[in-house]
């Protein structure tokens, strides 16, 4: 007995959970012991409820420091507010800091999917080119089908010449011609 389409259709959506789970495993095992802590941090940063209540304290600072001043009390911060400034840059420069890190890590990863991602691409194509070649020579073969030259199927069987498309797209960049030159034997 044969699995059905929904069976198989699942398998594959499995397989494809389980490989991004690893990826996402080997990301969390790449993370040193500086990066786990800013890390959190930057999630902690992220959230709405660190605006509220870092806008919160700031706001009880200055009420107690001017409730201080007018109750004859001295405040620990008066106006203008020389530690609570310190705070404030300090905390700015702890958040700019987590940022960079984290935007980072963030662009290295990214370069990572964006190199896995081309491989895969590459191999795709490899592979679609193979097969509309398999299907040109199957075409001739069967006695049924009419021969004829297939001026687009011919192209498709050439797989992409990477060095070529690069040195196109570098012209187009330095305002050349806007056609892609013929590829060349590398």
């Amino acid at each position: 007995m044969t699995p059905s389409q929904d069976e198989r259709l699942a398998g594959l959506l499995q397989e494809n959970a389980e490989i991004n789970s690893l990826l996402q495993q080997q990301v969390a095992a790449n993370l040193t012991n500086l990066h786990r802590p800013l890390e959190q941090f930057g999630i902690l940063l992220s959230r709405p409820s660190f605006i509220l209540t870092a806008l919160t304290l700031f706001a009880l600072w200055i009420l107690f420091n001017l409730r201080f001043k007018f109750t004859t009390h001295t405040p620990w911060d008066e106006p203008p507010f020389f530690w609570l400034q310190g705070l404030i840059g300090l905390l700015s420069l702890i958040v700019t800091i987590t940022v960079l890190v984290s935007q980072a890590r963030q662009a290295q990863l990214a370069e990572q999917r964006a190199q896995l991602q081309l491989q895969i691409v590459l191999l795709t194509e490899q592979r679609s080119a193979k097969i509309i070649g398999l299907l040109e020579e199957l075409r001739r073969d069967l006695p049924d089908v009419r021969n004829r030259v297939d001026i687009d199927a011919n192209l498709m069987q050439q797989a992409s010449r990477p060095g070529a498309i690069l040195e196109a797209l570098n012209t187009l960049d330095e305002g050349g011609p806007t056609s892609l030159p013929p590829d060349k034997e590398e």
